[in-house]
């Protein structure tokens, strides 16, 4: 999407209390999902720190931790 269909996009959503302008406030912020989690994808340092494993809908993350570590150890899901 280009610049100038993002600004009508954006003028558009001013109206929110129509359906149209709820419409159109749900297009804008779905337009701007994938540059933002680009960005994100770049720049975030948890991404860096950590690889990124892409689960399918409904899917479970499960990694077993092993019992015999003699330091704690701690899972932090959803970072990054």
């Amino acid at each position: 999407m280009d610049r100038q269909e993002m600004m009508e996009l954006f003028r558009a959503t001013a109206d929110i209390q129509t359906q149209e302008g709820i419409a159109a406030y749900r297009a804008f912020a779905a337009a701007l999902t994938t540059p933002i989690l680009q960005k994100i994808e770049l720049e975030s340092i948890m991404r860096q720190l950590f690889s990124v494993e892409r689960l399918g809908p409904g899917a479970q993350a499960v990694y077993p931790i092993a019992e015999d570590f003699e330091i704690p150890v701690w899972v932090l899901p959803g970072l990054g």
